[in-house]
């Protein structure tokens, strides 16, 4: 009941440079995230690995991992529905300026636009070394 009720009001959306409506935009988003809710139920529990000693920890810590990119997934997803909903989406959350309409048709749930992914992304490489 909620859907079709944020689904009208993310319709108005239409007027925008996307290519797709805000309904649309809306479903992709939602369809990516129930893809992810299937892969996570399949995957079962997953128990963080805690012990070196442990002969299958790096098979725990893939499985530790990839459920962690996953549920980092899910929260993009839903943060793109977010500024969707409140009329944010396509505006870069860190400067403001607009996210090229090729950016979001290759991912609706992109949040930066490239300048600001780009610095984030250095950011990242200079903490990790």
């Amino acid at each position: 009941m909620f859907d079709g009720m944020l689904l009208q009001t993310v319709e108005g959306l239409g007027n925008s440079s996307f290519a797709m409506s805000g309904g649309e935009l809306w479903q992709r988003l939602q369809a990516e995230k129930e893809e992810i809710y299937r892969e996570i139920q399949a995957d079962g529990s997953v128990i963080h690995p805690n012990s070196a000693e442990d002969p299958e920890l790096t098979a725990h810590e893939f499985e530790w991992q990839h459920r962690g990119s996953l549920e980092e997934r899910l929260r993009i997803l839903n943060d793109a529905q977010d500024r969707l909903s409140d009329g944010r989406y396509g505006e870069c959350v860190a400067c403001g300026d607009k996210i090229s309409a090729r950016r979001l048709a290759a991912d609706p749930a992109a949040s930066f636009c490239f300048a600001c992914q780009i610095a984030i992304e250095g950011e990242v490489v200079c903490h990790t070394m």
